[in-house]
């Protein structure tokens, strides 16, 4: 957290805050018990990778969500997702954004070797609570990566971004400043 507050205390409130619906949040928890092929929401919560896998869609399917719905895109048609290896990204007059949702309290980890697009930052401050940090292009990201104390094996080569100051608005994506 203190890395957190560090990289982007002084930004916080200056980031769009969307705040989805509880049918929202419904639709994505149906699409993923769908998907996994369980009938209820029981079902779901026994399974821990049930569960995590609902979080995990909640978060990426939401980050994109609220990029759309504040810069008035049509939404994605959940139903038609592949939830299974869904990652996020925007596609605006043919350029693809890659999305990436972190959680409040946590610096976002990047794989270097992974970027292949600009990204747009999206902090999940609560279960249907997100903020639009901004995007910006693969050198500025590489600029602006560090080491982490985190060593987890999955995210062994992952370095943690702090360019915040860098960002570019939501909005600009719109008047074509990417």
């Amino acid at each position: 957290m203190k890395e957190f507050i560090k990289y982007l205390g002084e930004y916080l409130r200056t980031y769009p805050q969307i705040r989805f619906n509880r049918n929202d949040e419904i639709l994505i928890r149906d699409e993923s018990m769908k998907y996994l092929g369980l009938t209820n929401l029981n079902q779901l919560r026994d399974r821990f990778e049930g569960q995590a896998f609902f979080d995990k869609t909640l978060m990426n399917i939401g980050g994109l969500m609220s990029i759309q719905k504040y810069l008035k895109l049509p939404l994605i048609d959940i139903t038609k997702a592949d939830l299974g290896g869904f990652q996020p990204k925007i596609i605006i007059d043919g350029k693809v954004i890659d999305v990436l949702v972190f959680e409040f309290g946590t610096l976002p980890l990047i794989d270097i070797n992974k970027i292949k697009n600009p990204v747009f930052f999206v902090i999940q401050k609560d279960r249907i609570t997100f903020n639009l940090c901004g995007f910006t292009d693969i050198k500025v990201i590489k600029d602006n990566l560090i080491n982490t104390t985190i060593e987890k094996s999955s995210q062994a080569n992952s370095m943690a971004f702090i360019g915040f100051k860098n960002l570019s608005k939501a909005e600009d994506l719109i008047k074509n400043k990417l």
